[in-house]
């Protein structure tokens, strides 16, 4: 495929599945400017691949992340996760450079308030039966419930991609209820699976997704359930999406308010980002990465009549995260958490990840513990200290080495209202193209349409699939025709997982 406009001509050839774009004469975004507002994960998963095919990025973002209070104190909320099967989110930390900040673990660690400690970790036999001698060990489930559990994955090994389709109206309790999973095996074991992956139970999400997780998370291949774990900070992962930007003659513009979207009706085009301070951005196309309730407050009414995209944005749903972050005073040379990270299969804390003893300041000595509260919204409208004294009630129970020695010196709640869009079921119906009836006007957000759970891998696809969107409109005229042309393909099938699927 060849096409031309703005800086020269350009091929995209076609290597793996992959499209990789070879200028003739120079880079076809050069001489185009974009405006990005909002980054986070989607907003920077745009810039930067937009930034890579020659454009002039502009970012415009209201706030400034700095990881850390002024005291020191950790403001993350969630903790930077991913899996193996995140092929997007991962591209775009080699991309930015941080790749070797992801703590890989190849086994998972369950605890729960019977302070067993399960280790599922896989082996070397052929997806996907790698975990099967993992579960097989697992100290919580009898042997019929451990049968149950291989027989749902088995189940889920079968749904075939249209019948998967088919589940997004059901919820995922009810499906795993039809597949004869028991209560117990639901709360104890999918639960917890799930719950780390979307912040939500089984019964507030698509049984699409939920089956999608299970398939290419936990059955395709040896390696996709294994859980990443970031060291970088917030700051961390943002400076260097901003070093990038910069590098390929772009900026970030931090405290900057977008105002709304100025917009010409009679050619159906955005034609100026208006900021609050009475400033108009103008550019050759405009990508929103906002929350989709910033969006809706962003546009105008002309702009929801002439694109369907942006007229039902109040129907989606938020998922709100409460994450704490705990500093223990412990006897010297005690282990407060002795392993890096564990998944809790009851109670209200659903990760726990383990951040060392903290060096210098305030919190020299203390043992830094941060927790993420699973099913939030049940504890939106409680107190930090009741928040807190809730999740070290679960921990003293479920992890050993929070023992009578070990007491709680201070602890911060973080709340993020809206971390994410709810994958509950009907929702996809609601979830928007990345381009639309305004042709320059490209969405992108982990609540965008993408086919994935919200997610950070979600988010970035969606970043992803909205800078291929753009790109095509502006070289070829069709946001349409190659909108997945600039994503990573998922990891590959063992030939097993193959002959075995649906």
């Amino acid at each position: 495929m060849t096409a031309s406009g703005g800086g020269g001509s350009f091929r995209v050839a076609r290597l793996g599945g992959v499209g990789f774009n070879t200028c003739m004469h120079e880079q076809p975004g050069q001489g185009r400017h974009v405006i990005i507002v909002g980054d986070g994960h989607a907003g920077v998963a745009s810039a930067v691949r937009l930034t890579d095919l020659g454009y002039r990025v502009t970012v415009v973002e209201s706030n400034v992340h700095v990881g850390q209070s002024t005291s020191g104190e950790a403001t993350d909320a969630s903790q930077h996760t991913l899996m193996r099967m995140c092929t997007n989110q991962t591209d775009l930390y080699r991309r930015l450079g941080v790749i070797r900040d992801i703590d890989w673990h190849k086994t998972l660690y369950f605890t729960g308030s019977d302070g067993l400690i399960d280790e599922l970790t896989g082996d070397d036999l052929p997806a996907p039966f790698h975990l099967t001698r993992g579960l097989i060990g697992m100290k919580r489930f009898n042997w019929k419930e451990k049968l149950a559990i291989f027989s749902g994955f088995l189940a889920a090994l079968q749904v075939s991609r249209v019948a998967r389709e088919k589940l997004t109206d059901e919820n995922f309790r009810d499906w795993l209820v039809s597949i004869h999973q028991d209560d117990h095996i639901i709360d104890k074991f999918w639960a917890a699976i799930i719950a780390g992956a979307c912040n939500k139970l089984p019964k507030q999400i698509s049984a699409s997704y939920g089956v999608r997780i299970l398939q290419e998370g936990f059955l395709l291949s040896n390696t996709s359930y294994q859980f990443g774990f970031s060291k970088m900070s917030r700051s961390d992962f943002y400076q260097r999406a901003e070093e990038v930007v910069a590098k390929g003659g772009g900026e970030v513009l931090h405290s900057v308010s977008a105002d709304r979207f100025e917009y010409d009706g009679g050619t159906k085009r955005v034609s100026g980002v208006h900021l609050a301070d009475s400033q108009t951005l103008t550019a050759d196309a405009y990508v929103t990465a906002l929350p989709h309730t910033r969006v809706d407050e962003l546009v105008s009414d002309a702009m929801k009549s002439d694109d369907a995209r942006l007229g039902r944005l109040g129907e989606i749903e938020d998922v709100p995260v409460i994450g704490i972050h705990l500093y223990f005073n412990a006897p010297k040379g005690h282990d407060t958490m002795r392993r890096k990270h564990l998944i809790f299969t009851d109670g209200c804390v659903r990760w726990a990840f383990a951040k060392g003893v903290e060096q210098g300041g305030d919190y020299d000595g203390l043992h830094h513990i941060h927790v993420v509260i699973g099913h939030a919204t049940d504890f939106a409208h409680l107190s930090d200290d009741e928040i807190v004294a809730t999740a070290v009630q679960d921990m003293r129970q479920a992890m050993p080495g929070i023992t009578d020695t070990v007491t709680l010196n201070m602890a911060h709640v973080v709340r993020e209202k809206r971390a994410a869009s709810s994958p509950r079921p009907g929702g996809k119906r609601y979830r928007p193209y990345p381009s639309g009836d305004i042709a320059n006007f490209f969405i992108a957000g982990d609540w965008a349409s993408t086919g994935w759970p919200t997610s950070r891998e979600g988010a970035v696809r969606s970043g992803y699939r909205a800078a291929s969107a753009l790109h095509e409109y502006c070289t070829e005229g069709d946001p349409v025709k190659n909108v997945n042309a600039l994503l990573i393909p998922d990891v590959k099938p063992s030939a097993l997982y193959v002959a075995m699927s649906g």
